[in-house]
């Protein structure tokens, strides 16, 4: 193998062929290659390749008592944007948080990231532009619960949101394709840290409430409607800043978990439509039947998007490869399914604002799925390289974000607030 590499030396596609047809071979000859002709500047760019080697871990983390300013800041701000109500007796609280919520948040995460990151100023003032007009437009719409319209647009702003919160991460940089993969990255990780601060919030809760009652002193109201509140508000920010700055690229629990649940799920998706089957269960007649499945549809999309997001493209095809095509594939039978219940509901009972967007919304996942398909197995068959199916992954994102201002805002106008 060593031979062979100095061989075809000057041929970057020889070289290339080489590895791909014997990875592992080539890898273990290649520091003999290497050293044969290390004034190669073709072999020096593969030396980097094969063995480049991540700072160590002093040199990635570097939390500072400026970053933890700015998080106790802005958990403290959005904290108290959230009391709101509770400082306001005449704020109805439902009202309230269905139409802020999402926007309080993601505002304290797109001020962290113009704080934290160098960006241009003219990006800020994009992002919190949008971000007031988007509640602006919320907080102006009537308070009527039965009308379907207003629902939706609360539930679909938040994802306009979150294309903001990917813009303030990218620095504006929005036409990058690495940095949108990275943006999807940092979700995954978010909700995992998140999640854990929630968890450990929780057991401290519940340990403080117990030992304040072993002294007679019931705290249990005020705790919850204070520290609780703002522990909740901030566990966003305090995950955002440990995987910006402490965590870095060291360990990344998204795609360990994604790789450990990818199988589960693939049988449980089986069995399900087994199950299905066996129980003559149809979501052309049940409304919470189809409900899960687009529910069920979310979770896989992100199943196989974090999966994909650390893998590389350096390793041939392997199990998790064909486990993933396996929980697409399935995926994409079930999504059939509920298209034509979807269909068969809009043609039995009439057009309405919901079956509209969980038509639309179950078009956006088809779509999107079946590229990945389509791409997984175009790698497999080394017909194409891994990175169009990473590329595949984030171009298709601002489709997402169309499909949710559409929903938000001319839903309303075409059905008058229905």
């Amino acid at each position: 193998m060593k031979d062979k590499i100095i061989e075809v030396i000057d041929s970057p596609r020889g070289l290339e062929d080489l590895y791909r047809a014997h990875p592992r071979e080539f890898a273990k000859a290649f520091p003999g290659a290497f050293a044969a002709r290390p004034d190669s500047p073709v072999l020096q760019a593969w030396q980097e390749r094969l063995f480049y080697a991540p700072p160590a871990a002093s040199e990635t983390a570097r939390w500072q008592g400026r970053d933890v300013g700015w998080v106790v800041v802005l958990s403290l701000l959005a904290g108290t944007l959230i009391k709101l109500p509770h400082f306001f007796s005449a704020l109805d609280e439902e009202w309230f948080y269905a139409r802020n919520l999402s926007g309080i948040l993601a505002g304290a995460l797109i001020a962290y990231f113009c704080i934290q990151k160098p960006a241009p100023k003219r990006v800020a003032q994009f992002a919190f532009a949008l971000l007031i007009a988007a509640l602006l437009y919320l907080n102006l719409l009537p308070d009527r619960h039965d009308s379907h319209t207003i629902i939706l647009a609360c539930l679909h702003t938040p994802f306009f949101l979150w294309s903001l919160l990917g813009v303030a991460f990218l620095g504006g940089e929005w036409k990058n394709l690495g940095g949108r993969m990275d943006y999807l990255r940092y979700n995954g990780e978010l909700l995992i840290y998140t999640t854990m601060i929630w968890i450990g919030g929780m057991v401290m809760t519940g340990l403080t409430i117990a030992l304040f009652d072993l002294i007679q002193l019931h705290i249990e109201n005020w705790y919850l409607e204070n520290v609780v509140v703002y522990g909740a508000v901030a566990a966003p920010i305090v995950a955002t800043l440990l995987v910006d700055r402490v965590v870095g690229n060291r360990f990344r629990f998204a795609p360990l978990l994604a790789k450990i649940f990818t199988p589960l799920f693939l049988v449980t998706v089986v069995s399900y439509l087994a199950a299905m089957a066996l129980q003559h269960k149809s979501p052309f007649t049940d409304r919470e039947f189809l409900i899960a499945f687009n529910g069920l549809l979310l979770v896989v999309l992100g199943l196989c998007v974090f999966s994909i997001s650390e893998r590389g493209g350096r390793e041939n095809p392997g199990l998790g490869d064909y486990m993933n095509i396996g929980l697409v594939s399935v995926t994409l039978m079930i999504d059939v399914v509920a298209l034509s219940a979807i269909l068969f509901r809009l043609t039995s009972y009439g057009f309405t604002p919901n079956r509209v967007a969980v038509l639309g919304a179950n078009l956006l996942a088809f779509g999107h799925l079946a590229g990945i398909l389509l791409r997984y197995l175009r790698f497999i068959l080394h017909k194409d390289p891994f990175a169009s199916l990473e590329q595949w992954i984030v171009t298709y994102l601002p489709a997402y974000s169309t499909w949710s201002i559409l929903v938000a805002v001319g839903f309303p106008l075409i059905w008058r607030l229905a």
